[in-house]
C-alpha cells in the first residue's frame, strides 16, 4: 500500500514536487522499519505499563520468534510483528500529504522517527496492545484511531504549524498516477482490513466484503454530491470517494453486517466531501486533504461502530440499533475525542520545535523551484531532447 500511496500522492501534487512526495512515502519503509525493530514494536505490544505504553520486552526484536505469540496463537509472532509493521509504515507516510511542497526533507525524516515513537506506537498499544482504550471498551477493528485519526489530525496540526504555501495550488499533475495509486491502495486495503482478523476465517471474509461494499457506496455518494455542486463527474471525485469509503469502514470492517457497511459508505462519502469543503472555506493548507479524508472519515467510522456494531461479530459489545443503548457509542466518542486532541497537540508541538531548530520550513527559493530539483536532482519526466543530447556527449 505504501508504494500505492507514493503514486497517489505523487500524482496529486504539482509536477515539480512529484518525485519528492514519492520518495517521502517510500523512505518511510526504511526509516519506520528500523524504528519499529528498535523500540516501536515493544512500545506498542510489550507488557502493559499503566495502560499507556508497552514495556521493553521486545526491544531490538528480542523474543520475537517463529513461535506463536501473545496476540495471535495461530501465527508466528514474527509474522504478527511484520504485519503490524506495515500499519506503522503507512501511517506517518500519510502525513506527508498534509505538509506537501513546503516541509523540508530533513525535518520529515526526523518527524517519521519522533512521531512513530510518541504518537503511533502509544496509540497502537492503547487500542490493540491491551492499553487503557482497549480496557475501556473502545472498538477499532483495523485502524480508525491508530491509523486514520492519528494521521489525519496530525496532518492538520502539522499544516497549521508549518504555515501555508506561497501559492495554494491543488491541481493534480498526473491523474493516471492518482488512478493507479488509488487502485493499488484499494486492493491493498482488502489485506489491511481482512488481515486484521489475524486468521483466514469468517471475520476476515466479512471485513473484506464490507471493505468493497463501503467503498462502492461512498464513491457514488461523493460523485453525486460533487455533480450536483459542479455539474461534472470527475475521475478525481470517484477515487477520493472510494478512498473515503475505505477509511470509514476500516474501524468497523469486522464488526458490522454488509448492509451497515453500505450505509456507512453513503454517509462517509458525503461527510468527507463536506469536511473538504469546510477545510477549503477556511483556507487551511492541508495540501492533499489528509484531515478531511483520513481524520474525519476515521472519526465517523469509529462513531458508527457505536451504532451499527453487531454483537454476533464483536463477541460482546452491541451498537445502538442492536439494543446496546448508548454505552458503546459513548465509549467510542471518548476514544475519538482523546485521539483527536492527543495526535493534534503532540504533532503541533513536534513541528513547531522542528520549525525553530531544524529549518523545517523550506526557503522561498526551494518552494519556487520545487523539491525535485532542490533535494533530489530528479524530475517526474525527463525531456527527450536533453536525454538524446546527454547520450551523444557520453558517446
Amino acid at each position: 500500500m505504501t508504494p500505492g500511496l507514493a503514486l497517489f500522492y505523487g500524482g496529486l501534487v504539482r509536477k515539480k514536487n512529484a518525485v519528492s512526495l514519492m520518495i517521502q512515502c517510500l523512505i518511510a519503509i526504511g526509516v519506520v522499519t528500523v524504528v519499529w525493530a528498535v523500540c516501536g514494536f515493544t512500545i506498542a505490544y510489550g507488557g502493559d505499563c499503566g495502560g499507556v505504553i508497552g514495556d521493553m520486552s521486545y526491544a531490538f526484536l528480542h523474543n520475537v520468534t517463529a513461535l506463536p505469540g501473545a496476540f495471535a496463537s495461530n501465527i508466528p509472532f514474527v509474522l504478527f510483528c511484520a504485519f503490524q509493521l506495515v500499519f506503522a509504515i503507512i501511517t506517518p507516510a500519510i502525513i506527508a500529504g498534509g505538509v506537501a511542497e513546503r516541509f523540508s526533507f530533513k525535518a520529515y525524516i526526523i518527524l517519521l522517527v519522533v512521531w512513530s515513537i510518541l504518537v503511533y506506537a502509544p496509540f497502537a498499544h492503547q487500542v490493540w496492545g491491551g492499553g487503557f482504550l482497549a480496557q475501556f471498551g473502545v472498538k477499532d477493528f483495523a485502524g480508525g484511531i491508530v491509523v486514520h485519526m492519528a494521521a489525519g489530525f496530525s496532518s492538520l496540526a502539522a499544516a497549521l504549524a508549518i504555515g501555508k504555501r506561497k501559492v495554494l495550488d491543488y491541481t493534480p499533475c498526473n491523474m493516471a498516477y492518482v488512478a493507479i495509486g488509488g487502485g493499488i491502495l484499494w486492493a491493498g486495503w482488502l489485506c489491511f482490513n481482512g488481515g486484521s482478523a489475524l486468521a483466514a476465517n469468517g471475520t476476515a471474509g466479512l471485513a473484506m466484503g464490507n471493505t468493497i461494499f463501503a467503498s462502492a457506496t461512498a464513491m457514488l455518494s461523493w460523485v453525486v454530491i460533487s455533480y450536483i455542486r459542479s455539474g461534472h463527474v470527475t475521475l478525481l471525485d470517484s477515487i477520493l470517494g472510494g478512498v473515503a469509503g475505505l477509511i470509514v469502514v476500516t474501524p468497523m470492517a469486522g464488526y458490522v453486517q454488509p448492509w451497515a457497511a453500505m450505509a456507512a459508505g453513503i454517509l462517509g462519502g458525503a461527510f468527507s466531501y463536506g469536511c473538504m469543503q469546510f477545510r477549503m472555506a477556511r483556507e487551511w493548507d492541508d495540501t492533499l486533504d489528509v484531515w478531511a479524508l483520513h481524520g474525519m472519515s476515521g472519526l465517523l467510522g469509529l462513531l458508527l461502530v457505536g451504532i451499527f456494531a453487531d454483537p454476533s461479530c464483536t463477541g460482546d459489545a452491541a451498537g445502538l440499533i442492536y439494543g446496546g443503548g448508548f454505552a458503546l457509542l459513548g465509549k467510542q466518542a471518548v476514544g475519538v475525542c482523546y485521539a483527536a486532541v492527543y495526535s493534534f497537540a503532540v504533532t503541533y508541538v513536534i513541528v513547531k520545535i522542528l520549525k525553530k531548530f531544524c529549518s523545517a520550513r523550506v526557503s522561498d527559493k526551494i518552494e519556487d523551484e520545487g523539491f525535485d530539483k532542490a533535494y533530489h536532482a530528479e524530475k517526474l519526466y525527463n525531456d527527450a531532447e536533453a536525454v538524446v543530447g546527454s547520450t551523444k556527449k557520453s558517446a
